[in-house]
């Protein structure tokens, strides 16, 4: 009876693996009837064989943006849980909406890095605000995010999980001082892929949020040239993530599956309009829009908007520190794959749907 059961529970252990790996290998764009599950198997289609070898860098896969590597101020207390003082003073809750790899990390860390806000790095706090019963959880869930990524995690000076580090050099990342004003999360695409796979759902998690923390919500959506965009996408469906950097640094573009282009071009869409969709349904909170162009050419106006909007007061030392670590081109990488000409055509008629999009129709703006 043992012997058999030694026989048999390999073979289910290998049915098992099948069974959950090979539709995901299979998958096509004419398997994916919607664009939720198309989204959702872009991150399990990846092929296998590196084109170039992998070099480290420390920048941000969005913008090209690259942050100090110094270490962080040292933080001898640990973590500990915010009091009520400093709860019962927050005054405004900040949720991040659009597509991923679009630069919210970015400006995310810069907003950490105010000594009165705390941003939180991809804590998903609506997933949170379904069994949240207090304000107290939902903020000690983002000051806890803040502080660890701070400590041992992408907002560190030797972080290498992406092959980048978020660190910024001498402000307030992790940390605060004296009091907050201004507590939120990073987590953009999820923002937006979950009121695109249940509005209503999204709708009565917002409301549920709104009526825990009793404080204004503002939105930032942060956006990126869609062109850029959709082909950072298709190479991180494409190849191994520690390849990608080594093809950026390339002069050479790369030949991929149209079909990854095609099904990349509708999601990327698809999480626009979501985040079109997330403001509509929020006509009494106000929402600020990013672009990462502008942050290049001139950060310390946009650093500054920022503020402004968030209603807090932006130093110049807190200015000129966060400013500094902006620095650079834009990350132009629709030049890193062989597009067909029907699918820039079909990008422009996207963008000639929306005002805040058409300054970027023409491929070379």
């Amino acid at each position: 009876m043992k012997r058999t059961n030694l026989v048999i529970l390999p073979l289910i252990i290998g049915a098992v693996v099948i069974f959950y790996t090979r539709p995901f290998e299979r998958a096509t764009v004419s398997d994916i009837d919607t664009p939720w599950v198309r989204t959702r198997l872009l991150s399990f289609t990846r092929t296998s064989q590196p084109l170039v070898q992998p070099v480290q860098t420390h920048q941000d896969e969005a913008t090209d943006q690259q942050f100090s590597i110094e270490s962080t101020k040292p933080r001898s207390t640990g973590y500990q849980p915010l009091p009520s003082s400093v709860i019962d003073r927050i005054k405004v809750f900040v949720l991040f909406v659009g597509h991923a790899r679009s630069g919210h990390s970015i400006v995310g860390s810069i907003l950490d890095s105010h000594p009165h806000i705390v941003i939180a790095h991809e804590s998903n706090i609506l997933k949170k605000t379904y069994y949240a019963t207090s304000k107290s959880y939902l903020y000690n869930q983002l000051w806890k995010s803040s502080y660890m990524q701070a400590s041992g995690g992408l907002r560190t000076a030797n972080s290498t999980k992406k092959g980048y580090s978020l660190a910024i050099h001498g402000a307030c990342q992790g940390s605060y001082q004296s009091y907050i004003d201004v507590i939120g999360d990073k987590k953009g695409d999820m923002t937006s892929t979950i009121f695109g796979y249940n509005s209503k759902r999204f709708q009565n998690t917002v409301n549920k949020l709104r009526s825990i923390i009793n404080v204004p919500i503002k939105l930032f959506h942060v956006i990126r040239n869609p062109y850029d965009n959709i082909a950072t996408a298709v190479l991180y469906q494409s190849f191994k993530f520690l390849h990608i950097s080594a093809i950026k640094q390339s002069n050479e573009s790369v030949t991929v599956n149209p079909n990854v282009i095609d099904s990349q071009i509708e999601a990327y869409f698809y999480h626009y309009r979501a985040a079109e969709g997330v403001k509509l349904v929020m006509p009494d909170h106000e929402t600020m829009e990013v672009h990462g162009k502008d942050l290049i050419s001139d950060p310390k106006a946009v650093i500054s908007d920022m503020c402004k909007y968030l209603e807090v007061h932006c130093s110049d030392d807190y200015l000129n520190v966060v400013s500094k670590q902006v620095f650079g081109g834009e990350s132009k990488t629709r030049y890193k794959i062989k597009w067909e000409d029907y699918q820039v055509l079909k990008v422009k008629e996207h963008l000639s749907e929306f005002d805040n999009l058409k300054r970027y129709i023409d491929f070379d703006s």
